[in-house]
């Protein structure tokens, strides 16, 4: 069997000032394979997870990040690679346009239909990463898998994105209307520290405050450079329990997450799109969906659509998020129209 790091690929073929035992074929081939299934991407090193622990340690030291909210999200902040992979020798960033959808439920007033942010479809966006980066890596002998790792902090830190005042990803000619994920290989790729090349910061931010205005809970900050995770909307969407003391109940705007600072963003203008319907539950569905259970115990019909929607493990905040998104559509309509007694009409006609 042909050695794929000698020959052209390798020792005799090298470029001048690569480390030994790098495949710049490979990582060639990657790259390409990666563009063609319409992923922007970076490479790095893995010893650039060591800097986002301590980016995320001088955070926490700093107060702009609550030692709650890290060892919330612990699991998935803390970078591991599948064991299937063996000795992880790079890192991959990919990044794929991904826009917001929408669902409708069938109510006992009717239809009505709620969005759902563009982050949380995610299956197809991975499944069709790993295809690509296979196709390339398995004939050539090595393993690719999905990394734990913060994947925002890491596209940043690889040039791949910019964060906004909002603290979202941003991608070139994407926006931030994306699917970000990481992987981790045992292949010796090409990689480029990016270290110190561009802000991490969109340049048109300093002089914008759009998202601090529109922000239903206050978490964006006027100054600073971080947001007030534990008090976003979005969190709460995810969380179990009543709403913040003094969230306008007109914020609600998505079935998960929140869209406000994304779609007032100058940056999204030209990305923001119609939702597309994707999916439909019926009456029956939606009663079971307003009982806020756990997956486990929802009819398989329901579990099945919520699971094509990845949205399995909120199945027990979809019901009371919803019901806020009905009532928030109720005082928005009479906002607009006035109430009966205002148009100078019967309160029952």
């Amino acid at each position: 069997m042909t050695d794929p790091n000698k020959g052209a690929a390798g020792t005799a073929g090298r470029a001048p000032g690569l480390t030994p035992g790098l495949t710049p074929g490979l990582t060639a081939a990657l790259r390409g394979a990666l563009t063609a299934a319409g992923f922007a991407h970076r490479l790095a090193p893995v010893s650039v997870a060591g800097e986002l622990a301590q980016i995320l340690a001088a955070l926490k030291d700093e107060g702009q990040v609550t030692e709650s909210l890290l060892d919330e999200y612990r699991e998935s902040l803390t970078f591991s690679c599948p064991a299937e992979v063996g000795e992880p020798q790079a890192l991959i960033v990919a990044a794929s346009p991904s826009p917001n959808v929408k669902v409708r439920f069938h109510l006992e007033d009717g239809p009505f239909d709620a969005v759902i942010p563009s982050t949380y479809i995610s299956s197809d966006a991975k499944a069709r990463a790993l295809a690509a980066m296979r196709s390339v890596l398995e004939p050539a002998g090595y393993k690719v898998a999905r990394a734990r790792i913060p994947v925002k902090l890491l596209a940043v830190r690889t040039g791949l994105a910019q964060y906004g005042r909002n603290n979202v990803a941003y991608i070139k000619n994407m926006g931030s209307f994306v699917r970000l994920d990481a992987f981790c290989t045992d292949a010796p790729l090409e990689v480029e520290d990016f270290q110190g090349k561009g802000s991490w910061r969109l340049s048109s931010c300093p002089p914008c405050r759009n998202c601090h205005h529109v922000c239903p809970t206050g978490c964006i900050p006027y100054d600073g450079q971080v947001i007030d995770g534990e008090r976003c909307l979005t969190y709460h969407n995810e969380h179990e329990g009543d709403w913040p003391e003094g969230l306008d109940p007109l914020g609600h705007n998505a079935l998960v997450g929140c869209l406000l600072c994304q779609e007032r963003c100058p940056v999204d203008r030209v990305y923001v799109r119609v939702p597309k319907l994707v999916a439909e539950f019926d009456r029956e569905e939606t009663e079971w969906i307003l009982r806020d259970l756990p997956a486990d115990e929802l009819p398989e019909g329901v579990r099945e659509k919520l699971a094509a929607l990845d949205l399995e493990e909120y199945s027990t905040v979809l019901g009371r998020n919803l019901r806020a998104l009905v009532n928030a559509a109720k005082l928005k309509t009479t906002a607009y129209n006035g109430s009966p007694s205002e148009r100078g009409e019967p309160a029952g006609r």
